[in-house]
């Protein structure tokens, strides 16, 4: 491997490093929801699947948290409890770990896109329509302009295939199984349902992504910092959670043999 191929194998590493902390842990929503947003922001606006995605975040987060009170409220015998309890705990980890995935798969494609040393990884593992998408929105953003209507549908249609095949289907439809079994079935489909998630997106993007941005920079659940400066927010927490990593890293190296001679 020539030097500059070893640097751009670096460059993707480290880059999909990044993407594996910014996605979080399943439970992690708000924070993706910052990350997504930042890529709606950073793109101008010509990238407003990131922005209904961010919001499909926060829903997700939302209707596990008014399911869980709603555990604690009914009059469950506790067998039913418990079990009620796992089959919501199995579906809020797989709707985390298929919003972790459909994430990743989207900051990975946006930065691979604008990074010009990282062209060749971006044609290799991109879909060619979307890269072609992709490069339409970077243009459009360093040019000032706005995407044509057209163009956003377009990106937000092939995105949303990439997340798609992401994700794990098969693990989300055991947990959704599971729920159904249970006296929840109706309450977590009307709020997380994939039809529920649907309709709630297309509401919004009928009363426009300006309107549904602010709303979202507005959110009580989003941290205080990130409502004054999100850019600012988001900054904040790429290094922190490259500080974290690096940290990691010592501590692991120093648990090594020999780790101790080899620093003298």
């Amino acid at each position: 491997m020539d030097i500059i191929a070893a640097h751009q194998q670096g460059m993707i590493e480290q880059l999909d490093a990044e993407v594996e902390a910014l996605a979080g842990g399943p439970r992690d929503h708000v924070q993706r929801a910052i990350v997504l947003h930042h890529l709606y922001e950073h793109s101008k606006g010509g990238h407003a699947w990131t922005l209904a995605e961010a919001r499909r975040s926060l829903r997700i987060a939302s209707g596990l948290a008014k399911l869980e009170s709603r555990i604690g409220r009914w009059p469950w015998t506790i067998r039913d409890s418990d079990h009620v309890r796992a089959a919501l705990a199995e579906l809020a980890a797989a709707l985390g770990e298929e919003a972790r995935a459909r994430m990743k798969a989207a900051y990975r494609a946006y930065r691979l896109s604008a990074t010009k040393a990282l062209r060749g990884e971006a044609e290799a593992s991109l879909p060619p329509c979307l890269l072609e998408l992709l490069d339409q929105c970077h243009s459009s953003r360093r040019a000032g302009v706005t995407a044509s209507p057209d163009a956003q549908d377009a990106l937000a249609d092939a995105c949303e295939q990439l997340a798609a095949d992401a994700a794990d289907p098969d693990r989300l439809a055991a947990a959704w199984a599971g729920t159904e079994a249970t006296a929840l079935r109706r309450a977590a489909q009307r709020s997380l349902g994939p039809k529920a998630l649907a309709a709630a997106k297309a509401r919004d993007q009928r009363r426009g992504w300006a309107r549904v941005e602010q709303e979202l920079r507005a959110e009580p659940s989003m941290p205080s910092s990130f409502r004054t400066n999100p850019a600012q927010h988001f900054y904040a927490l790429l290094l922190a959670l490259a500080e974290r990593r690096r940290k990691q890293w010592r501590e692991e190296a120093d648990r090594e043999p020999g780790a101790v001679a080899l620093a003298a």
